[in-house]
Formats: C-alpha cells, sequence, structure tokens
C-alpha cells in the first residue's frame, strides 16, 4: 500500500469516526445543526472515499459532475449548520452560488471547456464559504472559549488550503502530505464543533440556572425539591419560605423534618403517612404554623418524581399562601349565612313579636286580680321570659338585610366618648380596666345607634372573656384608606377551630349566649361596607373594624 493510499485510508476512518460521533449526538438531542453536519460528514465521507479515483472521475463526465456536486454539498452543508448553531441565517447568496456553479460546471463540461479553469472556479468558491463559515463562527455565538476559535481557525485554513490542494493532487510524491493536512484540520473542525457545542450547552444551562434561581429567589410562592431516596431531604428551598413560615432556607436545610412539622397536626397525614409520602392530587389545601404559632392556610401545587422501577425518588413543587383568599372565602360564606338569617328576620320578627305583646298584655292584666295572687311569682317569671325572647328578637331584627340605616356624617371618636361612661361602670363592675387611645379621624358616614351597638358587643364580649384585673383597649386610627376602630383585650387565645367560626348566626361558646352578638357586629359592617380582621394570640385578642374613608 502506496504512502498515498494510506493517507486516504486515514483519512476516510478519520472522518469517518467524526461522522458516527455527530450521527449519535444528533440521535440523542435531535437538535437541528446536529443533523445538518452529520449530513455535511456524510458527504464529506463520500467524497474522500471517491478521492482514489480521481485520474478515472475526470475522464466522465457524470462521475465528474456526480464528484463536484458532493463536495459543493459538503462545503454548504458545513456552512448551513454552523450559521443554524450560532442563530443566524445562512445568506442565500451562498446558496444560488453553489446551485449556479454546479450548473455551469456541468454546461461547461458539456461544451468542453478548459478542466482547469471550471475546478479553480469550483475551488475559489467553496474556498470562501469555508473562509465565510470560518467567519461568522468568529463574530457570533454564546461560546467564547478557545474551541470556538480553533474551529473557526480551522475553517480559514481549510478555505485557503483549498487553492493549493490541486498542487498536492498533481505531485504523488508529495499528495499524501495534503491528505494528512487536510485530515488534521477537519478533524480539528469537527472536534472544536464538538468542544463549542459543549461549552455552549454548559453557556446556556449555566444562563438558564440563573434565570431560574433569579425567578425562585424572588417568587411570592415557596419553591421546593424534597429528595426521599436513599434518605429523606431537602434539596431545595426558595427563600421565600423565610417571609412564609418564618424559617430561613438554612433552617430547612439543618434539619430535614422541619418541612414536614410545620404542618399542622390534623392536616399532617394529607402529606406524609407511617414514614411515607401520602400525596395524592393536586393542588393541595392545609395549614402551616409559623414561627409566631400563627395559623396559616397554604396551597401545595407538586410533582412526583420517579425512579426506573416506578418508585418516587423525590418530590418538587409550589407552596403558595391563600390565608388572604381562604378568610375572603369564609367572609362570603359568614355573609351569605347573615343575608339567609336575615331574609328570615325581616319576614317572621314582627309575626313573632305581636302575639308575644298581646300574651305578655294579657299576662299583666292578669296579674292585678286580686283572686290571683298567688301566682305573682309565676307570672312575674313568664313576664320575664317573655321580655328575654322580646330581647333576643330585637337582636334577631338586627341582622335583617333589608333594615334601614340613617347614615350621617358622625366622628368615630364622639361615638366612643358617649359610651365611655357606660363601658367604664361595666368594667368597674367586674374588676377591669379600659383605656381610651384615641387619634385623630376624620368624619364617616355612620348609623350612630348601629356603630354603638357594634362597639358595646365587642367590648362586652372581650370584658367576659377577660380574667378580673386586666385591661382592654379601644383604640381609633386613620390611614390612608380607612379608619381603623379596635377593641383588643388580654383575654386566652381563641383556638383555631372557633376562630373559623366567628360572626356566625347563632354559634357561641357562652352558656346563656344567643350567638347573635357577633353576627350582628358583622352585619352593621356589611352595611357601612366596613371589614372586621380578628387577630388573637396568648396575649390577647383583637377585633379591628376598617371603615373605608369618605374623602
Amino acid at each position: 500500500m502506496t504512502l498515498l493510499e494510506l493517507a486516504i485510508l486515514s483519512s476516510f476512518g478519520i472522518k469517518t469516526v467524526v461522522f458516527l460521533i455527530y450521527a449519535y449526538l444528533y440521535s440523542r438531542y435531535r437538535e437541528r445543526f446536529l443533523g445538518i453536519w452529520t449530513a455535511a460528514w456524510a458527504m464529506v465521507m463520500v467524497k474522500t472515499a471517491m478521492d482514489p479515483f480521481t485520474f478515472t472521475i475526470i475522464k466522465n463526465l457524470p462521475m465528474l459532475m456526480f464528484y463536484e456536486t458532493i463536495a459543493m454539498l459538503c462545503v454548504i452543508l458545513l456552512a448551513w449548520g454552523t450559521a443554524n448553531f450560532v442563530g443566524k441565517r445562512l445568506s442565500p447568496f451562498w446558496i444560488y452560488s453553489t446551485a449556479s456553479l454546479i450548473v455551469i460546471t456541468g454546461i461547461g463540461l458539456w461544451l468542453g471547456w478548459s478542466l482547469v479553469h471550471l475546478i479553480f472556479l469550483n475551488i475559489a468558491v467553496y474556498s470562501l464559504i469555508y473562509v465565510y463559515t470560518g467567519w461568522i463562527l468568529l463574530r457570533t455565538g454564546e461560546s467564547h472559549g478557545p474551541s470556538k476559535k480553533i474551529t473557526a481557525l480551522a475553517f480559514i485554513v481549510v478555505g485557503l488550503h483549498q487553492f493549493n490542494w490541486p498542487q498536492f493532487r498533481a505531485d504523488e510524491s508529495i499528495a499524501h502530505w495534503g491528505y494528512i493536512l487536510d485530515s488534521f484540520l477537519r478533524l480539528g473542525i469537527g472536534v472544536g464543533f464538538l468542544l463549542t457545542y459543549f461549552e455552549k450547552t454548559r453557556y446556556d444551562l449555566l444562563e438558564k440556572e440563573a434565570q431560574f434561581r433569579l425567578l425562585a429567589e424572588n417568587a411570592r410562592d415557596i419553591i421546593f425539591h424534597f429528595r426521599l431516596k436513599p434518605r429523606p431531604h431537602l434539596d431545595y428551598i426558595s427563600p421565600a419560605a423565610a417571609a412564609i413560615t418564618g424559617y430561613t432556607p438554612e433552617e430547612f436545610y439543618a434539619d430535614s423534618r422541619l418541612l414536614i412539622n410545620r404542618v399542622h397536626p390534623e392536616d399532617r397525614p394529607l402529606i406524609w403517612s407511617n414514614g411515607k409520602l401520602a400525596l395524592k392530587e393536586t393542588p393541595l389545601s392545609f395549614r402551616i404554623l409559623t414561627r409566631e404559632r400563627k395559623l396559616i392556610w397554604a396551597e401545595l401545587h407538586f410533582t412526583l418524581l420517579r425512579g426506573r422501577d416506578d418508585e418516587i425518588t423525590a418530590v418538587e413543587g409550589i407552596v403558595r399562601d391563600v390565608t388572604a383568599r381562604k378568610e375572603l372565602e369564609q367572609e362570603l360564606f359568614r355573609l351569605d349565612r347573615l343575608n339567609i338569617v336575615g331574609q328570615m328576620a325581616a319576614n317572621i320578627g314582627h309575626e313573632i313579636r305581636n302575639p308575644l305583646t298581646t300574651v305578655r298584655g294579657y299576662l299583666q292584666v292578669l296579674s292585678r286580680r286580686p283572686e290571683l295572687g298567688q301566682y305573682d311569682a309565676t307570672f312575674g317569671l313568664l313576664l320575664d321570659e317573655l321580655d328575654r325572647a322580646n330581647a333576643l328578637i330585637t337582636e334577631y331584627l338586627s341582622l335583617s338585610k333589608n333594615r334601614l340605616t340613617d347614615q350621617q356624617p358622625r366622628n368615630l371618636n364622639a361615638i366612643v366618648k358617649s359610651l365611655a361612661p357606660l363601658i367604664l361602670a361595666d368594667a368597674v363592675s367586674s374588676n377591669h380596666v379600659v383605656r381610651l387611645e384615641l387619634g385623630a379621624v376624620p368624619d364617616l358616614h355612620l348609623d350612630e345607634k348601629e356603630i354603638r351597638q357594634l362597639l358595646l358587643n365587642l367590648v362586652r364580649n372581650g370584658l367576659e372573656a377577660m380574667e378580673p384585673g386586666k385591661a382592654m383597649t379601644i383604640k381609633t386610627v386613620a390611614t390612608q384608606e380607612a379608619v381603623v376602630l379596635s377593641v383588643r383585650d388580654q383575654g386566652r387565645e381563641i383556638p383555631p377551630n372557633i376562630l373559623e367560626k366567628l360572626g356566625m348566626p347563632f354559634f357561641t361558646t357562652k352558656e346563656n349566649g344567643t350567638g347573635l352578638g357577633l353576627a350582628i357586629c358583622y352585619s352593621i359592617a356589611n352595611r357601612h361596607r366596613a371589614k372586621i380582621q380578628v387577630n388573637t394570640s396568648s396575649s390577647g385578642t383583637t377585633f379591628a373594624v376598617f371603615f373605608p374613608r369618605a374623602d
């Protein structure tokens, strides 16, 4: 085997290996430019396989045209794939030039033009395409590593090498050096392009990771990845965890059980049961206990990640604070109940009160008869019970949705001060202290009678909730959006199961309560377009009524 044949065989082997690498990568990743480059290297292989028969090909017009077409396709595919890789569109000029050159070569060979001139014209065109491809690779693309520069330089050198290729091929004593040089240059292109591709992939991954971290670390929701195998531990949790739960990400990383332990004990079986993940459906609503022992509602959207044996290996998802939405749902439910009870009050309240008035009148007449004097105690008991029923109906009528209100410009401070003697008397009788902290507030459109009733209900509830010696604070303050009336006691914390039901008609924890006091407060607030917020802790409970400002 001659040196030339050995050089051609080695060149064919190198190009075959590069072709197989590109074909494998394309089969795995399905990138368009990899497919184009695979086709280009297939053309390079075919052209190299035909090189030993160059002198035979020159004498056969169809074979020569096929050979030149393969050479042109090889160059244009390499250029097209490179342009696609760097996000550029290959200039149509080169496509039209290549197609025109193939046609001109065919016509020239058929008309008997000089073969040397035609070959030089072909070499000039695809040499320029090689140089142009190296130039666009050098000037564009995200990768700035040395591999891109090496690949671009190899393209340019291969393009320049085309001009001396006829000289190498004409002299068989040095022809093998031409093939060796061409093999190394094309190997540099193939390997360099692969390294450039991997550098670009790494650059894209780093950029996407940075974008993900920017998104995750600025998101208001908790984003997490919890691994179950080989041991349960937290891989990632976003900084929003600190704002929602009060615990920093570092604390969650240090204690793998902290994420589960923050879930309310009653809701924990929905997530973790018997040492195993119990997640069934998404989204999932549950309660979380914060560091301050505050109860919030959360909604979990999750994805279960499985291994090869279909076993769950990790769970990742988003935890969203939906406390405001839950409170709104509860408020709407409470108002709906109030509306139903209000409609019932408007329809039957008066019908019940009228017969009671008649009965009470006859009892009073009968109680004055001398012959019935022995029943005075019984008549007194009956009249007291009727008065109690009448008072209950009066409260019931306060829930009426269609009740007319007399809203006039009033000042909350004036209403509080007018009630102060009565409130202080109640406080003194129960051995409590009442403090007034009245700030400057603007006038509002209020029904004075209803606001007095609302304030008295809240104050008496607070006094009954406190032990003797404790203090109550009545406060008014103006914000940009509202005027706030708050009543704060020093009683016990309201349990979550009771907190959810506050304001529901007929719900009470008192032995002799009617369950209408807070319901009336919510109804009055609704008629004044106000909102009631409840904050409770071990140090006491605050009922704050937010009245929208008239100005």
